[in-house]
């Protein structure tokens, strides 16, 4: 399992392949398909002994794939998920085959070293102080979270006789705003 032999060999090729040309490619702007119609194509992928790298590679390549909106194309205006950029996709396959864990320095230090002077240089073109720090995260839902969470940490030592809190938000608030205040409940 944590051998890389000939049939990770071959897999590893294949999958290499696959990235180049994806990468490649003007990406279709693609769609989301219903359960039915990836079940009917895909069928029962967790199995008792498993349907192996190939077969597994694809079924994501000629189905699960097609089944997502590609964040890469350039109408694609929702969501900021990734950094569709032909770089940034392949430090992706970099970071990934790296096997790296960015949660603490003692695990990841090359990680959060990098991450913290990116993170410098963002606080710098925003003119914040040098006493300004973060952590990068996967989107707007885990941000709000940590903010929020962040705001009542920082109000509770300011304010410690104060018992019960509000969040206060326009209509237009993310969605997740009422999930981080349910959650922080």
């Amino acid at each position: 399992m944590h051998e890389f032999d000939e049939e990770i060999d071959a897999l590893a090729a294949k999958i290499l392949e696959y990235s180049l040309v994806r990468l490649k490619k003007d990406p279709p702007l693609d769609g989301p398909w219903t359960y039915d119609e990836l079940y009917a194509e895909v069928g029962e992928t967790i199995t008792e002994n498993g349907i192996g790298g190939e077969k597994a590679l694809d079924i994501f390549k000629h189905v699960l794939a097609q089944a997502c909106i590609s964040t890469d194309h350039p109408r694609y205006l929702a969501f900021i998920p990734s950094a569709p950029t032909e770089s940034a996709n392949l430090f992706d396959l970099v970071v990934g085959a790296s096997a790296l864990y960015g949660g603490s320095w003692l695990e990841g230090a090359g990680a959060v070293f990098a991450e913290n002077q990116a993170l410098r240089w963002l606080s710098d073109l925003a003119g914040l102080p040098q006493s300004s720090g973060g952590v990068f995260v996967q989107g707007g839902t885990v941000g709000n979270l940590s903010a929020l969470v962040a705001a009542r940490h920082d109000a509770r030592s300011k304010y410690p006789n104060v018992k019960r809190w509000a969040i206060a938000c326009s209509n237009e608030a993310h969605s997740s705003i009422k999930s981080a205040a349910d959650v922080m409940d």
